[in-house]
This record gives structure tokens, sequence and C-alpha cells, in this order.
């Protein structure tokens, strides 16, 4: 998720992104609202303004979870919080907050301000609702608008994790324990309870004729357990290499690979030999290049591979895969992520010195716990 998306605009510095699952859950809203919703409570109304109402509406909807989002944002920026970017998908949004709250009362603003966004919203909605009750096209699209932003509020304050109430009670319990990772951990078992309930839910509608939403409450339910537990495990993760630096974790013993090689002599030289899923390359006087992986190889035909050069293929590296060897490596993995990186360089001049991937963390990782 979010691998594929489309950049919209920025808002104060924050970019906001549509991930491409968005486009189904804004073909249902529509199609709920234009065929179902507004012809039942504004009856008879022209189809070019039913059109214009129901894609006003269901935008609306979504500025809405943009706002809600923005608020925890905002917040988190306030603690100084680095926030990349927004994203609008199928389950409605998330924003990417860079890293966990330094406390208890950063954790408990920045989670709490998501619902009162909502009912801020809802209050507005419904105003303008109580405004124009006799104008039915303006009217009723406002109170299905108020009715809304009270369900997105009321149900992000469900005491699970990564909900917002899930957010707040483990900062209630991170105060009273002054740990954070069993704050996590019971936060995060009743995110999967409530997640598990959710698709109980969803079966229960399935076997009772209500298709639609018994799959939509499953599919939510689900994302919610396993986001609940994937949380968790990422908290672990950062708890376990916290102070950690790239130099202690990087892979110093390269193999490296001369770019006037052929495909083949790299895969026979190199990935059965030595079995590693990418390798540095270097050119005759000894200097990086960048880095060639399994993946690059597969996009040329294998009887090509004895005519081609790997120094013709491998890619450039750039700043965005170098590190250096001081950098924690949370923040390491981090790059790698927002990069879509499988690896990161440590370079000296123009050598390079050091390679980090992900798997050489989790292994760093699990020896550590295994002498500990």
């Amino acid at each position: 998720m979010f691998r594929s998306s489309i950049r919209l605009f920025k808002i104060l510095g924050i970019e906001v992104r549509l991930d491409y699952s968005w486009f189904i859950i804004f073909a249902l809203f529509s199609y709920y609202l234009g065929f179902y919703y507004l012809p039942a409570v504004v009856p008879g109304v022209n189809i070019g303004l039913l059109i214009i109402v129901t894609i006003l509406t269901v935008i609306l909807l979504f500025f809405s979870v943009l706002f809600h989002e923005m608020s925890h944002s905002l917040i988190a920026r306030r603690f100084g919080i680095p926030v990349n970017r927004i994203s609008l998908f199928i389950f409605g949004g998330m924003a990417q907050i860079e890293k966990e709250a330094d406390s208890p009362g950063a954790e408990f603003l920045m989670a709490i301000a998501g619902p009162i966004s909502s009912f801020f919203l809802a209050i507005i909605f419904g105003i303008i609702w109580a405004f124009t009750r006799d104008i039915a096209i303006i009217g009723e699209p406002a109170r299905y608008l108020t009715i809304i932003n009270i369900v997105l509020g009321v149900f992000n304050l469900l005491p699970g994790y990564p909900l917002d109430g899930g957010r707040v009670l483990r900062s209630v319990i991170w105060k009273a324990t002054n740990n954070i990772q069993k704050a996590t951990f019971v936060a995060a078992i009743i995110g999967r309870v409530i997640g598990f309930a959710i698709i109980g839910l969803g079966i229960y509608f399935l076997f009772t004729g209500n298709f639609l939403n018994g799959v939509w409450l499953a599919f939510i339910g689900w994302f919610l357990q396993s986001s609940a537990w994937m949380g968790y495990r990422q908290l672990v993760l950062e708890t376990s290499i916290k102070g950690i630096k790239v130099a202690d974790v990087m892979n110093q013993d390269l193999i490296t690979v001369p770019d006037e090689i052929t495909v083949q002599e790299l895969v026979d030289g190199f990935f059965f030999k030595h079995r590693y899923g990418r390798f540095p390359v270097v050119n005759s006087n000894g200097c990086f290049i960048g880095v060639i992986s399994l993946h690059d190889i597969k996009a040329f035909p294998k009887e090509k591979w004895v005519d081609i050069q790997v120094g013709d293929i491998v890619k450039s590296y750039t700043a965005d895969e170098v590190v250096g060897a001081d950098m924690e490596v949370s923040e390491a993995i981090k790059k790698m992520t927002v990069k879509r990186s499988g690896h990161l360089v440590i370079i000296s001049g123009q050598k390079v010195v050091g390679i980090i991937t992900k798997s050489d963390v989790l292994q760093f990782v699990k020896l550590q716990k295994e002498l500990h």
C-alpha cells in the first residue's frame, strides 16, 4: 500500500498523496450517494445537479478525513516530530509521522487531536444543516456529513491501537508504567480483539444477506488487527536498535563486482557462489558506481546475459542511497522505507566501505537477543 500513489499538493509543507485504492472507495461512496441516499432524501432533483452534489459531498467526505489526519500531523510537528506526507487510501487516511512521541503527554495530544477535529467538523456541518433544512439539496448532504464526522470521531476513539483511542489508552498506560513497550502491547492486544470483533460482525452480516457491508467490515477488521500487531512489532524493533549506529551493523566484508564482467559471469561467479541478493559495482580504479541486484538482471533475457556488461546496466548511486556510519540504524531503516530502497551504502571518498540492508538489521537484532 502507498507504493502506487498520486501526488496531489502540499499543505503547510506536508505532501498529500492519493493511493490508487482510494478510487475504489470514491466509486462506492459516489454510487451509494448518487443512486440511493440522495435520490431518496431529495426526490425529483435534476440529474445534472444530483451528479454535482454527489461529487461535492464525496469530496467533502474525504476532506473530513484529510482534516482529521492534518490535525494529527500539525500537533506532531509542534512537538518536533517530522511528518512527510498524508496518504488517502481505501480505509481512509494515514499520516506518515516519522517517529514515536517522546512523552505520554505528547502522545495523548497527538492522538486526541484527530477525534476532536472530526467532532469540530460535525458541528460545522451540523450548523449548515440547521440553517438549510428547507433547502434539501444543501441540507441533506450537510446532514450526511455531520453524521459521517460523528461516526469517524467515535470509531477512532475505540480503545484499540492503532486507532486514536488506542493511542490515548497507550499514553495513559505509558504514563502509569513508564514503559512504552508494555503500553503498546496492551493497546495492540485490545486493537486486535476489536479488529477480530469487527471481522465477526462482518461475517454475521454476510450470512444475514447484507453482503456489501459484511465484506467491508471484514476488511476493516482485518486491516485493524494486522496494523495493531505490526505496530507493536515495529516498536519492539525500534526499541531493540535504539542507540545502535550503522557502523555497528553494516557489512564491511564486501565482495565488489568489476563493471567490465558480463551479466552471465556475475550470475555464475557472484550470485550463485556467494548467494547474496546484491553486490556493489566498482570501475577499474576501484571507485564505487552503484549496487546491482537480482531484480536488476531479471529485466534482461537470459540469452542476452553473455553479451551485456554489468557496467552497462548498473544504475549509478544517488544521494538517497548513501548514509553516514554514525547514523542511527532506526533512521537508516526509515530512510530505506521512505525511499523504497533495499539497501544503503557507506562511502569514504569514492570507495564503498560498507553496505546495510534490512536483513542485516534483523540478523543483528536476532543475534543480540540470543546473546543477552
